[in-house]
């Protein structure tokens, strides 16, 4: 299985003037993230066309428009996109990179933010944006340097839900038909 590498701003300037920086630890905080100022269908649009389905089943945030949306990248990896209500008309795009929902894996894999992943969807549909730090409450001006981050793939193969449960559910069947004396 493949490994999974991208990018996440590390120094930046803010629109105060000020620079900034996020430390590696803080990476799971997920302080960036794209807002937008139209409306939530062209950005669904700009997503659908680009490879994106609605997620039925998520652990919804605070304040989430609707469903999420995941896209399959290399295997076991998928990409995971929230959209925001924040205020003044404003929406708020985070994403994720993760081990795809179809594997067992997924309840405690890895993931890490993205951003230049999305921009460039953004910037593919003429969607005007600007980064947002909400640690700081400011906008990025303009990105410095940044994280190198390498997801590497689970050590065992991943396992799709699927077949484990239908393993599982033979497997019990047999135990049932063998205590019953059927076997």
């Amino acid at each position: 299985m493949a490994q999974f590498q991208t990018y996440y701003p590390k120094k930046f300037s803010l629109l105060r003037g000020l620079y900034e920086f996020i430390h590696y630890d803080e990476l799971e905080f997920d302080h960036l993230s794209l807002l937008v100022k139209i409306k939530k269908d062209e950005i669904i649009h700009a997503l659908m066309n680009e490879g994106f389905k609605s997620v039925k089943l998520e652990n919804r945030k605070p304040m989430q428009i609707g469903n999420g949306f995941t896209k399959k990248l290399i295997r076991p990896w998928e990409m995971h996109v929230r959209l925001f209500e924040m205020r003044n008309g404003l929406i708020a795009i985070k994403a994720e990179v993760e081990i795809s929902r179809i594997y067992i894996q997924h309840i405690r894999s890895v993931r890490t933010p993205v951003i230049y992943e999305i921009e460039s969807i953004l910037k593919k549909h003429k969607i005007e944006y600007k980064i947002w730090n909400s640690k700081v409450r400011d906008y990025i001006t303009s990105i410095i340097d940044n994280h190198k981050i390498e997801l590497r793939s689970p050590k065992l193969p991943a396992i799709p839900w699927q077949m484990m449960l239908t393993t599982s559910s033979l497997i019990a069947m047999v135990n049932c038909m063998k205590w019953l004396g059927i076997l």
